[in-house]
């Protein structure tokens, strides 16, 4: 692992591959070291925290090496070169020779997740320092930034579809494809050992890499959709259970309840990329239908809030704007025209603004540049900023660049 943080950029990808070569001599290992290696101890989605900071590290440190670590903190900043400088006395065998080794630490510290309760904190704390007590140095460096989260070791998805390619023999197209449907590296590294990858497809409440949006000035003939401000979600209907997930694939379902209980009620199972709205409940008599809309930072407070039994004045809404999978089929290959008639049958007509639960987006076909800045114009007053293009024959590409659609904002080139 030193010898990965510590390589050139161009280099990252070999090491890598070396080392993941060895792993899948046991397939059980090749999970938990690609998780070990990107920092990542279970896929983005679950609902789950290491639950522990800095000044936790630091005190399983303290303890470990019965000596104030506050200097050498203010110095290293970094709690990785704190760990290695600290236990520099201990010595032992490098995380990853060993690779039972490695998935003991991996499933230790993926247990102080799970701790619950009035004692979770000192629980944490003593398997941390069972951790470090075994460690040494260079290991308590990366035990030390995993439980953070901060490996600081430049091994992004590319570089390591790159490594598994090269490891495992299989194309990296189609590790691409299915990471695109499955963003969890380390299920992808298993899935591709067992020569599986061609199963991969979208799941519920499993969510898939949303696909990206230029930002154009031009004009183009395509179907306009206003984008006011707001979060882009994914949101998952299977049966009665609704999963709502963020950009950054985290399950945001719980602080939105009453939002996925309304969705909930509707009869169609679906995967829905949308835009998590809101409205302020009682706007004065005065008020715009932009004063009505919350801002961005707003609807990011209000999902973030400690606490959820206190009441809001902002009502939650999803603007849907594409579908992606309909009664558990993924439809991803379909052209957009037929995804947005697809969508309308799931969800209905559009809605008035303000809405609650979750409706389709207005949709305007425009040939003429001077409707589509109409358009725009009209839209704008009701609280929009911008428009999204849709080519009607288009395909939705999870985690890659749309091909024609764009992102039209008023000035740009």
């Amino acid at each position: 692992m030193q010898e990965i943080s510590g390589s050139p950029r161009g280099s990252k990808a070999d090491r890598t591959s070396a080392l993941l070569r060895d792993a899948a001599k046991e397939p059980e290992m090749l999970c938990p070291v690609v998780r070990l290696l990107t920092g990542e101890l279970w896929p983005r989605w679950e609902v789950r925290e290491m639950g522990i900071g800095p000044q936790a590290v630091a005190e399983a440190l303290a303890d470990v090496c019965d000596k104030d670590i506050s200097i050498e903190r203010q110095q290293k900043g970094d709690m990785g070169l704190v760990a290695q400088a600290e236990l520099h006395h201990k010595g032992q065998s490098s995380l990853f020779g060993q690779p039972l080794d490695a998935l003991a630490v991996y499933e230790d510290l993926r247990r102080i997740s799970s701790f619950r309760g009035n004692d979770s904190d000192q629980r944490k704390l003593a398997l941390l320092r069972g951790l470090f007590l075994q460690a040494c140095p260079l290991e308590g460096k990366f035990i030390a930034r995993t439980a953070l989260r901060s490996m600081q070791a430049g091994l992004g998805p590319r570089t390591m579809i790159a490594a598994l390619s090269s490891a495992l023999v299989c194309e990296p197209q189609a590790l691409s494809r299915a990471f695109a449907l499955m963003p969890d590296l380390g299920s992808i590294a298993k899935l591709a050992g067992q020569g599986r990858l061609d199963e991969v497809s979208i799941q519920p409440n499993l969510p898939v890499r949303f696909m990206n949006y230029p930002k154009r000035g031009e004009f183009l003939p395509a179907a306009y959709l206003p984008k006011f401000s707001g979060l882009r979600v994914q949101v998952h209907k299977s049966g009665e259970e609704v999963g709502i997930f963020s950009s950054q694939m985290r399950n945001i379902s719980l602080p939105l309840g009453g939002l996925c209980l309304q969705v909930g009620q509707l009869k169609p199972d679906f995967v829905v990329d949308a835009d998590l709205i809101g409205f302020f409940a009682s706007p004065s008599k005065e008020a715009s239908a932009i004063s009505n809309i919350c801002g961005r930072s707003e609807m990011l407070g209000y999902i973030n809030r400690r606490r959820l039994a206190r009441k809001s004045n902002i009502r939650p809404a999803l603007l849907a704007y594409d579908l992606l999978a309909a009664e558990g089929r993924d439809i991803c290959s379909m052209s957009y025209a037929e995804r947005r008639e697809r969508l309308l049958i799931a969800l209905g007509q559009p809605q008035n603004m303000p809405f609650y639960g979750i409706s389709p987006v207005e949709e305007q076909h425009h040939k003429d540049r001077g409707e589509r800045d109409d358009y725009l114009s009209r839209v704008q007053r009701k609280g929009a900023r911008e428009l999204l293009a849709r080519d009607p024959g288009g395909l939705y590409l999870p985690g890659d660049l749309a091909e024609r659609d764009f992102i039209f904002q008023a000035g740009r080139k």
